[in-house]
């Protein structure tokens, strides 16, 4: 197996299960001797992720645009001190969403505007998997898993979202593989990991 400093991405609106099979691929990688580490975006403990944070539960009031541009800073400054230094150890880093994110919630005439601020902020991802659901399956899975919802986690929302993810996939090309997130959760791990091996990442 590929022992080289890798950066994997999982994306998908909310409740697409990105939690579930990032925490079955960082147990695939220890149990064959690579060490890895999992990170998400937006940051909690850095600190333009912890106005976001703020923001997302209510407690502050931003411009969406302003919020947006913050996701971005937060990603450099998390690239630079997390991701990128654990790439260089020669770990694996699996990343709970990066930049498909901010495009994907990003109002829709600033999309492309978003995708190209972003390319030139940080570098892409060796793999971004996309785990595609619909936005009523999303929104059930919310409602059973959660006691309160983030002022994204709305049917109409979440299925603009998708629009805009697939849109993202789209321009991405190869660095991404759409899966279908709706089937069993081991069947979904074996996909990825295939996915993985086609791509030489493992």
């Amino acid at each position: 197996m590929n022992k080289k400093g890798k950066f994997i991405v999982f994306e998908g609106i909310d409740g697409c299960g990105k939690g579930t099979q990032i925490e079955k691929l960082q147990n695939y990688f220890e149990q064959n001797g690579i060490k890895t580490i999992v990170t998400c975006e937006h940051t909690r403990n850095l600190p333009v992720g912890k106005l976001i944070e703020v923001t997302l539960n209510g407690g502050e009031k931003m411009d969406p645009l302003a919020l947006q541009l913050c996701f971005v800073a937060d990603r450099r400054d998390h690239y630079k001190k997390v991701i990128e230094p654990a790439i260089e150890n020669d770990e694996f880093v699996i990343s709970d969403r990066y930049y498909g994110s901010t495009v994907a919630y990003t109002e829709e005439e600033k999309k492309q505007m978003m995708l190209e601020l972003n390319e030139n902020v940080v570098p892409r991802a060796d793999l971004t998997i996309f785990l595609d659901i619909d936005a009523e399956t999303a929104i059930k899975r919310i409602d059973e898993g959660r006691s309160t919802k983030t002022i994204f986690e709305r049917k109409e929302k979440l299925e603009q979202c998708r629009r805009s993810y697939l849109w993202f996939c789209e321009k991405m090309g190869d660095d991404v593989v759409v899966i279908d997130g709706n089937r069993d959760m081991d069947i979904i791990h074996k996909d990825i990991l295939e996915k993985l091996k086609n791509k030489k990442i493992i």
